[in-house]
């Protein structure tokens, strides 16, 4: 309604305009048809009295032709009439025109020293026995146009009135079924494409502008709907292929660990073994032997459940945890690994609780890797130290001034080795998929940007920092759980 308020409002000054421009006009016309017809009139009167006194001059004389002139330049009427004598000198006849006059020409002429634009004169020669006795001039002020003017203004003032009314009512309707009505459909289309609904879609009714604007438009969500679904698709496919290699991930690192798990599992065996042998040789220590194996057993049943758990593929799965918990999780079952190299593990948390909306076992895949990947970079006898911490704001505070995408208040898990580092060409690529610097077939170089992937899915980010001769310290950052 407002786009047709102002295409309304964008026509009438124009049509104002023709109107005013009309009337303008209209005056001139009647001020020029008034002019020639006060000169026709003049001209035939001047000539009719002319005509009049020369016949009365060649019957009756000079005397009465001048008594009657006197007379009729007393009446008051619109003409005034006075005699002119060609054979004197008479200020009220210019010299050109006496001596048209003179001629027996008819002439007229404005007279230039009253106000414009002058009374206009009428002289036409008398002739009476062949001859110019004199000549009448029949003089008219100036037709007074100012009550016409009035008149013309007061109607052009209400037709202009009226046809402003006339059309802004006829624009607002017409605007309203022409281009209203199609811009309030594409108005609700656009809003409920912008809603998410791609299907939106409206009929076009016109063949204008509007009705091919409205044609495109649908043309351009059957695109937009099209593309949709193929997004869909390749996320989907995307998503099922990130997974598949999680758990190839995830399977690579337990085939990191069968052999520190075998070694794990041997010393309970050979409990077991030794305990059956002493039952069978001495029954009567059955039940104190009984309870060891079943100790023993159920150690190595919580250790192939771990590994069991860690390995099994499944859906992501996010809920309320707590990260210490989680993190806390992960050192049991990489601890055998870290024994077997004389890897001391050490886990710091600087908080009580660290509350977060996650998928648990994702978040143990990524940390697993990190640990792994510091276990690797150690040599015999070092340490891997595993830190929690609440970041706070600070961390995505300087991450948003560069213009990167940051979480609100965040915790900071770090995993920091003091091995011997990486060089910076390295550190730039550590977190490219398949990437690796250990020979061929020792790693799949998936670690790194299987982590990556799961930190970001979880609305955080991973910072990594490295220089030869100083270690490895890798930080992942998870946003707090809104309270």
């Amino acid at each position: 309604m407002r786009l047709t308020l102002k295409l309304a409002l964008a026509v009438l000054p124009g049509a104002l305009l023709v109107v005013a421009a009309a009337a303008l006009l209209e005056l001139r016309r009647d001020r020029a048809e008034f002019e020639a017809d006060q000169r026709a009139d003049d001209r035939a009167t001047a000539a009719a009295f002319a005509e009049t006194l020369g016949n009365m001059w060649a019957a009756v004389g000079e005397a009465p032709v001048r008594q009657a002139v006197d007379r009729l330049a007393n009446f008051e009427a619109r003409y005034r009439l006075s005699w002119i004598d060609l054979g004197q000198f008479d200020a009220r006849l210019p010299p050109v025109e006496r001596a048209a006059v003179a001629r027996g020409e008819e002439v007229l002429w404005r007279d230039a020293g009253s106000e414009p634009p002058g009374w206009l004169h009428a002289v036409s020669p008398v002739h009476a026995r062949d001859r110019i006795v004199g000549a009448v001039d029949i003089s008219e002020p100036p037709p007074d146009l100012r009550a016409h003017v009035r008149r013309t203004i007061r109607a052009t003032v209400v037709t202009t009135v009226a046809l402003a009314a006339t059309m802004m009512l006829m624009t607002l309707l017409v605007g309203a079924w022409v281009v209203g009505g199609p811009i309030a459909g594409l108005i609700n289309q656009a809003r409920r494409v912008a809603a998410g609904d791609l299907g939106a879609r409206s009929v076009p009714r016109q063949r204008d502008e509007l009705g091919q604007l409205t044609r495109e438009l649908n043309r351009m969500l059957d695109r937009l709907e099209l593309a949709a679904a193929q997004v869909r698709a390749s996320t989907r496919e995307r998503f099922e292929a990130l997974e598949q290699l999680r758990h190839a991930d995830r399977l690579t690192t337990i085939g990191r660990l069968a052999s520190s798990v075998a070694h794990e599992l041997g010393t309970p065996l050979n409990v077991v073994s030794g305990r059956a042998r002493l039952i069978v040789e001495d029954e009567r220590e059955a039940p104190a032997h009984a309870r060891i194996i079943i100790d023993q057993a159920d150690r190595m049943t919580k250790i192939i459940r771990q590994l069991l758990d860690y390995a099994r593929r499944r859906p992501p799965q996010k809920g309320e945890h707590d990260l210490s918990q989680v993190a806390s999780a992960v050192l049991p079952l990489l601890a055998t690994l870290a024994n077997k190299r004389q890897i001391q593990l050490n886990f710091l948390t600087e908080v009580e609780v660290a509350p977060v909306t996650a998928d648990a076992t994702q978040v143990q895949q990524a940390l697993t890797n990190l640990i792994v990947n510091a276990i690797q970079a150690s040599g015999e006898g070092g340490t891997v130290d595993v830190t929690l911490r609440a970041a706070g704001l600070r961390q995505a505070r300087q991450r948003a001034e560069n213009g990167q995408p940051g979480a609100g208040e965040t915790f900071e898990l770090a995993v920091r080795d003091h091995g011997p580092g990486m060089p910076p060409e390295v550190l730039a690529r550590v977190f490219e998929p398949f990437f690796t610097t250990k020979p061929i077939g020792e790693a799949t170089g998936l670690g790194l940007s299987v982590t990556h992937d799961i930190v970001d899915e979880h609305g955080g980010w991973i910072e990594a920092d490295s220089a030869p001769g100083r270690g490895s310290r890798f930080s992942m950052f998870l946003p707090r759980r809104a309270p």
